[in-house]
């Protein structure tokens, strides 16, 4: 378990940040109007822990919608996948453009996003549920999890669904919501405790 502490927002958190949001703006063009990132901190935990060189590696990028890490990851990878429950981010998009839900501003429209990974051919996009991966035992080498756990009642037989996903020796990168009392899963959504 490990906290963010003021200290880790130095100059190396600053440089890795500018090369990702300088790689993705190349990737989804200068007008591109939604955040390039969110979760500053915990993106920046898994990017120091990514192989710094390429590889013949297949990784998961899990809870895809709207992030981009996806585009950072096929640099390095041969194969990435991205997944979220693609349907349900789709229905939700329409229902707020709708006006039926609140707007989200930092949103990007589905088809708009969903565009820009398309473009990568060594990306794919994948409607994956964590609790029931349509995947092989030991497919991935590498799986990221940015802040999804949280998100799935079930989250014991997710996080067993993808140890079982990685080959012998992967790496399972993952960070999720927590606090001191933690709050059980309602509303789509839990908090860990610390000891949890």
């Amino acid at each position: 378990m490990k906290f963010f502490e003021a200290r880790e927002l130095n100059d190396g958190f600053r440089a890795r940040m500018a090369e990702y949001d300088g790689f993705i703006r190349r990737q989804v063009g200068p007008d591109f109007a939604y955040p390039l990132r969110m979760r500053d901190w915990e993106l920046d935990c898994v990017l120091q822990r990514l192989p710094t060189q390429a590889g013949d590696y297949a990784i998961l990028d899990t809870g895809s919608f709207n992030t981009y890490l996806g585009l950072w990851l096929a640099r390095i990878g041969k194969r990435v996948v991205v997944s979220d429950l693609f349907g349900a981010r789709w229905k939700k998009g329409l229902l707020r453009r709708l006006g039926l839900l609140p707007g989200k501003p930092t949103e990007a429209p589905f088809f708009q996003w969903r565009a820009i990974m398309k473009r990568v051919p060594n990306l794919e996009m994948r409607t994956v549920d964590l609790t029931r991966i349509p995947y092989g035992d030991e497919a991935f080498d590498l799986i990221t999890s940015i802040s999804v756990v949280e998100h799935i009642p079930a989250v014991e037989k997710a996080l067993a669904e993808m140890y079982r996903c990685l080959k012998p020796g992967g790496r399972l990168l993952l960070t999720t919501d927590c606090g001191g009392q933690g709050k059980p899963y309602g509303q789509g959504v839990r908090y860990f405790t610390v000891a949890e």
